[in-house]
């Protein structure tokens, strides 16, 4: 019965709050205002994320052609070369769906 009654209380409460003034108060200091600056930030985190991908794909593709290089036919090495190429690949499209889910997040926001 306890535990019921606090529930019931946390309900009433809960219900009483005034989420409008709460909301006001979070964003009182808070340095984003306007949506542009929502999207300028996801902009910073994109360009960041999309080199950081591109300079270890490229990372990937030369550790693989030196793999292939010393293979020297030797079936293992050959399939580990192949698998770092598909891993290059992988981060490619990581940072090419990267550029693309911001620039929908974008029209989202700015409903263009």
């Amino acid at each position: 019965m306890a535990k019921f009654s606090r529930n019931l209380l946390n309900v009433s409460l809960a219900a009483s709050y005034d989420l409008n003034s709460a909301a006001q108060q979070l964003a009182a200091g808070s340095p984003i205002s306007t949506p542009d600056q929502i999207f300028s930030i996801l902009k910073t985190i994109v360009q960041y994320t999309y080199t950081i991908f591109f300079i270890v794909a490229v990372l990937f593709i030369l550790i693989a052609a030196f793999s292939f290089l010393n293979a020297k036919g030797d079936p293992t090495k050959i399939t580990a070369a192949r698998s770092q190429i598909l891993w290059a690949i992988v981060a490619i499209v990581i940072a090419l769906i990267s550029v693309a889910a911001a620039q929908i997040i974008n029209n989202f926001i700015k409903g263009a």
